[in-house]
Protein backbone atom coordinates (compact mmCIF):
# COMPACT_ATOMS: atom_id res chain seq x y z
CA UNK A 1 0.00 0.00 0.00
CA UNK A 2 1.36 3.38 -0.98
CA UNK A 3 1.54 5.88 1.88
CA UNK A 4 1.65 9.50 0.84
CA UNK A 5 3.31 12.34 2.71
CA UNK A 6 -0.15 13.74 3.38
CA UNK A 7 -1.21 10.54 5.15
CA UNK A 8 2.01 10.48 7.17
CA UNK A 9 1.42 14.07 8.24
CA UNK A 10 -2.17 13.28 9.22
CA UNK A 11 -1.10 10.23 11.23
CA UNK A 12 1.54 12.31 13.02
CA UNK A 13 -1.07 14.89 14.00
CA UNK A 14 -3.35 12.11 15.30
CA UNK A 15 -0.52 10.64 17.40
CA UNK A 16 0.32 14.03 18.86
CA UNK A 17 -3.35 14.58 19.69
CA UNK A 18 -3.61 11.15 21.34
CA UNK A 19 -0.48 11.69 23.44
CA UNK A 20 -1.64 15.13 24.49
CA UNK A 21 -5.09 13.84 25.42
CA UNK A 22 -3.66 10.95 27.46
CA UNK A 23 -1.31 13.16 29.44
CA UNK A 24 -4.16 15.55 30.17
CA UNK A 25 -5.87 12.73 32.01
CA UNK A 26 -2.68 11.76 33.89
CA UNK A 27 -2.85 14.36 36.62
CA UNK A 28 -1.00 14.47 39.92
CA UNK A 29 -2.97 12.93 42.74
CA UNK A 30 -4.42 15.34 45.28
CA UNK A 31 -3.81 13.81 48.70
CA UNK A 32 -4.81 15.20 52.11
CA UNK A 33 -3.56 13.96 55.48
CA UNK A 34 -4.66 14.82 58.99
CA UNK A 35 -1.69 14.73 61.39
CA UNK A 36 2.06 15.07 60.88
CA UNK A 37 3.04 11.40 61.45
CA UNK A 38 0.60 10.31 58.74
CA UNK A 39 1.68 13.17 56.46
CA UNK A 40 5.29 12.06 56.78
CA UNK A 41 4.57 8.45 55.81
CA UNK A 42 2.41 9.47 52.84
CA UNK A 43 5.13 11.89 51.70
CA UNK A 44 7.66 9.07 51.64
CA UNK A 45 5.43 6.73 49.62
CA UNK A 46 4.51 9.46 47.12
CA UNK A 47 8.12 10.54 46.70
CA UNK A 48 8.61 12.82 43.68
CA UNK A 49 5.10 12.13 42.40
CA UNK A 50 3.46 14.79 44.55
CA UNK A 51 3.25 16.35 47.98
CA UNK A 52 0.34 15.58 50.32
CA UNK A 53 -1.44 18.42 52.04
CA UNK A 54 -1.53 18.59 55.84
CA UNK A 55 -4.64 19.70 57.74
CA UNK A 56 -3.32 20.05 61.32
CA UNK A 57 -0.25 22.25 61.37
CA UNK A 58 1.65 24.01 64.15
CA UNK A 59 1.16 23.12 67.80
CA UNK A 60 -2.56 22.31 67.51
CA UNK A 61 -3.91 18.91 68.56
CA UNK A 62 -6.71 17.01 66.74
CA UNK A 63 -8.95 17.49 69.78
CA UNK A 64 -9.08 21.30 69.45
CA UNK A 65 -8.52 21.72 65.70
CA UNK A 66 -11.29 23.46 63.77
CA UNK A 67 -11.48 23.38 60.00
CA UNK A 68 -11.31 26.66 58.09
CA UNK A 69 -12.96 27.16 54.67
CA UNK A 70 -9.56 26.56 53.06
CA UNK A 71 -9.35 23.19 54.86
CA UNK A 72 -12.77 22.21 53.58
CA UNK A 73 -11.65 23.05 50.04
CA UNK A 74 -8.54 20.90 50.46
CA UNK A 75 -10.61 17.88 51.38
CA UNK A 76 -13.43 18.47 48.88
CA UNK A 77 -10.98 18.72 45.98
CA UNK A 78 -8.85 15.78 47.07
CA UNK A 79 -8.67 12.32 45.54
CA UNK A 80 -8.00 10.70 48.90
CA UNK A 81 -7.99 11.59 52.59
CA UNK A 82 -5.72 9.67 54.99
CA UNK A 83 -6.44 9.94 58.72
CA UNK A 84 -6.59 7.86 61.90
CA UNK A 85 -10.25 7.68 62.88
CA UNK A 86 -13.31 9.94 63.17
CA UNK A 87 -13.04 9.26 66.91
CA UNK A 88 -9.54 10.72 66.90
CA UNK A 89 -9.84 13.54 64.35
CA UNK A 90 -13.22 14.53 65.78
CA UNK A 91 -13.42 17.60 63.54
CA UNK A 92 -14.06 15.23 60.62
CA UNK A 93 -16.78 13.32 62.45
CA UNK A 94 -19.05 16.36 62.51
CA UNK A 95 -18.82 16.93 58.75
CA UNK A 96 -20.19 15.09 55.74
CA UNK A 97 -16.82 15.19 53.99
CA UNK A 98 -15.86 11.62 54.78
CA UNK A 99 -19.14 10.29 53.33
CA UNK A 100 -18.64 11.97 49.94
CA UNK A 101 -18.93 9.46 47.10
CA UNK A 102 -16.17 11.19 45.11
CA UNK A 103 -13.61 11.16 47.95
CA UNK A 104 -11.59 8.10 48.87
CA UNK A 105 -11.42 8.04 52.66
CA UNK A 106 -8.90 5.89 54.50
CA UNK A 107 -9.27 5.73 58.29
CA UNK A 108 -6.29 3.61 59.32
CA UNK A 109 -7.73 2.47 62.65
CA UNK A 110 -10.57 0.79 60.74
CA UNK A 111 -8.34 -1.18 58.36
CA UNK A 112 -7.46 -4.87 58.56
CA UNK A 113 -4.12 -5.65 60.13
CA UNK A 114 -3.99 -2.65 62.46
CA UNK A 115 -3.35 -3.60 66.09
CA UNK A 116 -5.74 -1.87 68.52
CA UNK A 117 -5.60 -1.68 72.31
CA UNK A 118 -8.46 -0.56 74.57
CA UNK A 119 -7.91 2.59 76.59
CA UNK A 120 -6.63 2.04 80.10
CA UNK A 121 -9.59 3.55 81.91
CA UNK A 122 -8.29 3.12 85.43
CA UNK A 123 -5.81 5.84 86.45
CA UNK A 124 -3.59 3.20 88.03
CA UNK A 125 -2.88 -0.06 86.25
CA UNK A 126 -0.72 -3.16 86.85
CA UNK A 127 -1.26 -2.76 90.61
CA UNK A 128 -1.22 -6.52 91.01
CA UNK A 129 0.22 -7.40 87.62
CA UNK A 130 -3.19 -7.74 85.98
CA UNK A 131 -5.71 -5.38 84.44
CA UNK A 132 -8.93 -4.79 86.32
CA UNK A 133 -12.41 -5.01 84.83
CA UNK A 134 -12.49 -1.28 84.05
CA UNK A 135 -10.08 -1.88 81.19
CA UNK A 136 -12.40 -4.28 79.42
CA UNK A 137 -14.42 -1.93 77.27
CA UNK A 138 -14.86 -1.28 73.58
CA UNK A 139 -13.38 2.22 73.30
CA UNK A 140 -9.99 1.98 71.64
CA UNK A 141 -6.78 3.88 72.16
CA UNK A 142 -6.04 5.44 68.76
CA UNK A 143 -2.37 6.43 69.06
CA UNK A 144 -1.69 3.60 66.60
CA UNK A 145 1.31 5.16 64.83
CA UNK A 146 3.49 4.72 67.95
CA UNK A 147 3.66 0.95 67.35
CA UNK A 148 6.18 0.18 64.57
CA UNK A 149 4.20 -2.84 63.37
CA UNK A 150 1.16 -0.62 62.88
CA UNK A 151 3.30 1.93 61.08
CA UNK A 152 4.49 -0.66 58.57
CA UNK A 153 0.91 -1.77 57.96
CA UNK A 154 -0.08 1.90 57.45
CA UNK A 155 2.66 2.22 54.82
CA UNK A 156 1.27 -0.82 52.98
CA UNK A 157 -2.24 0.63 53.05
CA UNK A 158 -0.95 3.95 51.69
CA UNK A 159 0.88 2.16 48.85
CA UNK A 160 -2.14 0.01 47.97
CA UNK A 161 -4.48 3.02 47.95
CA UNK A 162 -2.22 5.23 45.84
CA UNK A 163 -1.57 2.39 43.39
CA UNK A 164 -5.30 1.88 42.89
CA UNK A 165 -5.82 5.59 42.24
CA UNK A 166 -2.75 5.98 40.02
CA UNK A 167 -1.95 2.58 38.45
CA UNK A 168 0.63 4.07 36.08
CA UNK A 169 2.90 4.83 39.04
CA UNK A 170 2.34 1.61 40.98
CA UNK A 171 5.98 0.53 40.62
CA UNK A 172 7.25 3.81 42.08
CA UNK A 173 4.83 3.62 45.02
CA UNK A 174 5.86 0.02 45.69
CA UNK A 175 9.57 0.84 45.56
CA UNK A 176 9.16 3.85 47.87
CA UNK A 177 7.07 1.83 50.34
CA UNK A 178 9.56 -1.06 50.32
CA UNK A 179 12.48 1.25 51.09
CA UNK A 180 10.48 3.01 53.81
CA UNK A 181 9.54 -0.27 55.51
CA UNK A 182 13.20 -1.35 55.45
CA UNK A 183 14.20 1.92 57.18
CA UNK A 184 11.38 1.53 59.72
CA UNK A 185 12.67 -1.94 60.64
CA UNK A 186 16.16 -0.54 61.08
CA UNK A 187 14.93 2.30 63.29
CA UNK A 188 12.86 -0.09 65.42
CA UNK A 189 15.87 -2.30 66.07
CA UNK A 190 18.03 0.69 67.02
CA UNK A 191 15.40 2.05 69.42
CA UNK A 192 14.91 -1.42 70.92
CA UNK A 193 18.63 -1.64 71.71
CA UNK A 194 18.71 1.87 73.19
CA UNK A 195 15.76 1.15 75.48
CA UNK A 196 16.75 -2.39 76.47
CA UNK A 197 18.42 -1.22 79.75
CA UNK A 198 15.16 0.50 80.79
CA UNK A 199 12.88 -2.53 80.62
CA UNK A 200 12.87 -2.93 84.38
CA UNK A 201 12.47 0.81 85.01
CA UNK A 202 9.08 2.14 86.06
CA UNK A 203 7.33 5.25 84.74
CA UNK A 204 4.25 7.30 85.49
CA UNK A 205 2.69 9.16 82.57
CA UNK A 206 0.96 12.50 82.81
CA UNK A 207 -1.55 11.57 80.09
CA UNK A 208 -1.96 8.01 78.81
CA UNK A 209 -0.82 8.51 75.22
CA UNK A 210 2.14 6.12 75.07
CA UNK A 211 0.57 2.67 75.45
CA UNK A 212 1.50 1.52 71.92
CA UNK A 213 5.07 2.70 72.29
CA UNK A 214 5.41 1.11 75.74
CA UNK A 215 4.19 -2.29 74.59
CA UNK A 216 6.19 -2.23 71.37
CA UNK A 217 9.45 -1.61 73.25
CA UNK A 218 8.70 -3.54 76.48
CA UNK A 219 8.55 -0.50 78.78
CA UNK A 220 6.44 -0.23 81.96
CA UNK A 221 4.25 2.54 83.31
CA UNK A 222 2.11 2.19 86.42
CA UNK A 223 -0.47 4.93 86.08
CA UNK A 224 -1.52 8.31 84.70
CA UNK A 225 -1.91 11.65 86.43
CA UNK A 226 -4.95 12.33 84.24
CA UNK A 227 -6.90 10.31 81.68
CA UNK A 228 -8.48 13.28 79.91
CA UNK A 229 -6.74 16.49 78.95
CA UNK A 230 -9.39 18.63 80.68
CA UNK A 231 -9.39 16.57 83.86
CA UNK A 232 -8.11 17.91 87.19
CA UNK A 233 -6.56 15.10 89.26
CA UNK A 234 -7.82 14.77 92.83
CA UNK A 235 -5.58 15.03 95.88
CA UNK A 236 -6.47 11.40 96.70
CA UNK A 237 -5.29 10.22 93.29
CA UNK A 238 -2.04 12.21 93.45
CA UNK A 239 -1.37 10.77 96.90
CA UNK A 240 -1.86 7.24 95.53
CA UNK A 241 0.53 7.95 92.65
CA UNK A 242 3.09 9.44 95.02
CA UNK A 243 2.97 6.23 97.08
CA UNK A 244 3.44 4.13 93.92
CA UNK A 245 6.34 6.33 92.82
CA UNK A 246 8.12 5.59 96.07
CA UNK A 247 7.23 1.88 96.34
CA UNK A 248 7.93 1.00 92.70
CA UNK A 249 11.04 3.15 92.44
CA UNK A 250 9.58 5.17 89.59
CA UNK A 251 12.40 6.71 87.57
CA UNK A 252 10.45 8.96 85.20
CA UNK A 253 7.26 11.01 84.98
CA UNK A 254 6.49 11.40 81.29
CA UNK A 255 4.38 14.35 80.14
CA UNK A 256 3.02 15.71 76.86
CA UNK A 257 3.30 19.33 75.62
CA UNK A 258 1.06 21.77 77.49
CA UNK A 259 1.00 19.93 80.83
CA UNK A 260 2.19 21.67 83.98
CA UNK A 261 5.24 20.22 85.76
CA UNK A 262 4.01 21.40 89.18
CA UNK A 263 1.57 18.48 89.52
CA UNK A 264 4.23 16.03 88.35
CA UNK A 265 6.62 17.40 90.97
CA UNK A 266 4.03 16.61 93.65
CA UNK A 267 3.87 13.00 92.43
CA UNK A 268 7.65 12.64 92.28
CA UNK A 269 7.94 13.83 95.89
CA UNK A 270 11.30 12.95 97.42
CA UNK A 271 12.15 10.41 94.73
CA UNK A 272 14.93 10.93 92.19
CA UNK A 273 12.53 10.44 89.28
CA UNK A 274 13.13 12.59 86.23
CA UNK A 275 10.56 14.64 84.33
CA UNK A 276 10.34 14.47 80.55
CA UNK A 277 8.09 15.94 77.87
CA UNK A 278 7.25 13.83 74.83
CA UNK A 279 5.69 15.32 71.71
CA UNK A 280 3.82 12.18 70.62
CA UNK A 281 2.04 13.99 67.76
CA UNK A 282 5.13 15.72 66.41
CA UNK A 283 3.34 19.03 66.94
CA UNK A 284 6.55 21.04 66.99
CA UNK A 285 8.36 19.23 64.19
CA UNK A 286 8.55 20.59 60.68
CA UNK A 287 6.28 18.47 58.45
CA UNK A 288 8.03 16.43 55.81
CA UNK A 289 9.06 12.96 54.66
CA UNK A 290 11.57 12.44 57.50
CA UNK A 291 9.52 13.80 60.40
CA UNK A 292 8.14 10.37 61.41
CA UNK A 293 11.68 9.11 62.03
CA UNK A 294 12.50 12.29 63.90
CA UNK A 295 9.35 11.88 66.01
CA UNK A 296 10.24 8.34 67.10
CA UNK A 297 13.84 9.25 67.86
CA UNK A 298 12.82 12.30 69.89
CA UNK A 299 10.36 10.24 71.96
CA UNK A 300 13.16 7.76 72.65
CA UNK A 301 15.64 10.47 73.56
CA UNK A 302 13.13 12.11 75.92
CA UNK A 303 12.61 8.82 77.75
CA UNK A 304 16.35 8.21 78.01
CA UNK A 305 16.94 11.72 79.34
CA UNK A 306 14.02 11.44 81.77
CA UNK A 307 15.53 8.36 83.40
CA UNK A 308 18.57 10.40 84.45
CA UNK A 309 20.87 7.51 83.65
CA UNK A 310 24.56 8.18 83.34
CA UNK A 311 24.70 5.98 80.28
CA UNK A 312 21.94 7.82 78.41
CA UNK A 313 23.41 9.39 75.33
CA UNK A 314 22.34 11.63 72.49
CA UNK A 315 21.75 10.45 68.99
CA UNK A 316 20.60 12.23 65.85
CA UNK A 317 17.29 12.02 64.03
CA UNK A 318 17.26 10.07 60.79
Amino acid sequence: MKITLTKIFAMSLWCLYFIGTSSAYTKELSVVTSIKPIHSLVSRVMGDLGEPQLLIEGGVTPHIFRMKPSDFRKVVNADVLFYVSPKFETFLKSTSLTSSSSLNVIAFAEQDGIKLYPYRTSKIWFTEGELDDEHLRSEMDLHIWLDPSNTRRIVNIIEETLSQLDPANTLTFMQNASLLIKELYEQEELIRELLRPLRESAMIVYHDAFQYYEKAFSLKSFGAIQLKSDETPSVKHLTALKKIAAERNVTCVLAIPGTHPRIAMAVMGDTTAGYGIVDHLGQYLDPGPESYFQLMFEITQSILDCQEKDDAFMFGAN
